[in-house]
């Protein structure tokens, strides 16, 4: 592995890091900002790479990749709005130590996990790539289906103060999911007459609305007069120390390995590996009630979770041409644009560009490490100085344009409203939203594998019981279910609302 590291790092060209600086910055500009993805800002720079060489533009493309989910945690933390889908359990324990005056802990220990979950993604993905890959291949409907069964056992540890809520609300989140083509045959089905819901609902402006939108609508409720915040402290002895770091090893490396495990399974994406990490980190720590009142504990899994996605996601787009989540597939269209088809024989006849690939993913995450630490713990928090009046229509106006150019569709714009006034109810009437989103994430994915397993089962669900992937799984998903429930009736009810 130390030969594959020297070769990597040998064949990068150091004359186009102040092209990655770009792209890192531009990446986080578009992460912070509530409805302008990661996605988004990769999606956009594609076609800018096609008069660079194939090293520059996907180097570039990478940085943008690594800022862009990096920087969701800003607004996670500082205005309790995750600027990427990614970042959204970030909110859960950041946005209160913001308002516990921990600000500068809270990004801190982020900036940190972001560097962490992105070095362990790097590293299985120089060191273990083809085998990890050769892994995911295995994955059929029957071990998809027991791998979203256990994303689904999350809603229980983060249904708040009702777990029969946040069934309610899951559940909803499933029928919704229903709207739209049917996965297999494509016919549409509840649309109601209407064309706008032909291709279901998104599920990405329902994520904003519902965190973003939603929130805007209960700031304004307050009053539109002040800053959101005047307790938020960055400097002194908020900060994230040495100490922390050594506390939260474990959960650094289990949340790492996690969000690596996640990525590498094509399809699935860093909004399941974050939940999932979460709600490990919570049943894994010994005051499982102080999540969702700012424990740090839930900043580090989120994030190191989250970027770790990073390099498992590359690891099948590189290696078999597969790609991880949405982004690894622009990246993929990126190297299609110069000429590059992902595969294994990528590997063998264009060993510099692979090597390239390398150094330029640890040079952006330390590229990303500097500039957040040089921005986000300063200039940054500042942002909690804004008056309302001027910061909440910024944010509105930002998240619903982000949500219109995710398919250039009004409808988009007008789901996340929908969701916002959904989210706001919610909230009002003591619902927990966390649920939702599990739901609307991981729904039609269930559906089609689950559909998918059954015809290649012909009706019978038993292989999902004697494949030993999906039956690992499935007692997983057990093992979590049964320890969220037996915390839940073990406790007096105290537990955080979401």
């Amino acid at each position: 592995m130390l030969d594959v590291l020297v070769a990597a790092f040998a064949a990068f060209d150091l004359t186009s890091l102040p092209l990655l600086s770009g792209g890192v910055l531009l990446g986080l500009l578009f992460g912070i900002i509530p409805g302008l993805t990661a996605t988004l800002a990769v999606i956009l720079l594609v076609p800018l790479t096609y008069g660079m060489d194939a090293i520059t533009g996907v180097s570039l493309l990478i940085g943008v990749y690594i800022g862009g989910i990096s920087g969701g945690l800003v607004s996670a933390i500082l205005l309790g709005m995750p600027g990427t889908p990614s970042s959204i359990t970030t909110a859960f324990d950041g946005f209160p130590m913001a308002k516990q005056g921990l600000a500068g802990k809270a990004l801190g220990a982020g900036i940190v996990a972001n560097l962490f979950g992105t070095l362990m993604g790097w590293l299985f993905l120089v060191g273990v790539a083809p085998q990890l890959a050769r892994l995911a291949l295995q994955f059929g409907p029957f071990e998809y289906v027991a791998v979203i069964l256990f994303g689904l056992t999350t809603v229980v540890s983060l249904s708040g103060d009702s777990i029969p809520k946040g069934f309610v609300v899951a559940l909803l989140g499933l029928v919704i999911c229903t709207i739209g083509m049917d996965p297999i045959n494509g016919l549409p089905r509840n649309t109601m007459g209407l064309s706008c819901l032909s291709n279901g609902i998104n599920a990405v402006p329902a994520m904003i609305g519902l965190f973003v939108v939603a929130e805007v609508f209960r700031e304004c409720e307050k009053g539109v007069t002040g800053a959101l915040h005047h307790t938020v402290r960055v400097e002194g002895t908020s900060s994230f120390g040495w100490i922390d770091f050594v506390r939260g090893l474990p959960n650094l490396v289990r949340s790492s390995l996690i969000g690596v495990a996640i990525g590498i399974m094509p399809g699935i994406g860093g909004s399941l590996a974050n939940f999932v990490a979460y709600d490990q980190a919570k049943k894994a720590s010994p005051e499982p009630e102080t999540f969702g009142q700012g424990n740090v504990g839930g900043v580090l899994a989120s994030e190191s979770a989250n970027n770790a996605v990073i390099g498992g996601a590359l690891i099948p787009m590189l290696a078999l041409g597969i790609p991880g989540d949405v982004v690894s597939a622009a990246l993929m269209g990126g190297l299609q644009l110069h000429g590059l088809e992902p595969g294994p024989l990528l590997f063998s006849e264009n060993p510099q560009f692979i090597g390239s690939v390398y150094a330029s993913f640890a040079v952006n995450a330390l590229l990303m490490f500097v500039f957040m630490m040089a921005l986000g713990r300063r200039i940054l928090p500042k942002l909690l100085l804004v008056p309302k009046k001027f910061l909440l229509p910024v944010v509105l106006v930002a998240s619903t344009v982000g949500c219109y150019n995710l398919g250039y569709s009004l409808f988009d714009m007008w789901t996340a409203v929908l969701f916002g006034v959904v989210g706001y109810l919610l909230h009002r009437f003591r619902y927990p939203v966390t649920p939702m989103i599990i739901s609307l994430v991981l729904g039609k994915m269930l559906e089609k594998q689950l559909r998918l397993a059954l015809i290649m089962g012909k009706g019978s669900m038993l292989p999902l019981f004697t494949q030993p992937l999906s039956l690992l799984f499935l007692v997983l998903a057990l093992l979590s279910l049964g320890f969220s429930l037996y915390r839940a009736w073990g406790r007096s009810g105290s537990r955080p609302r979401r």
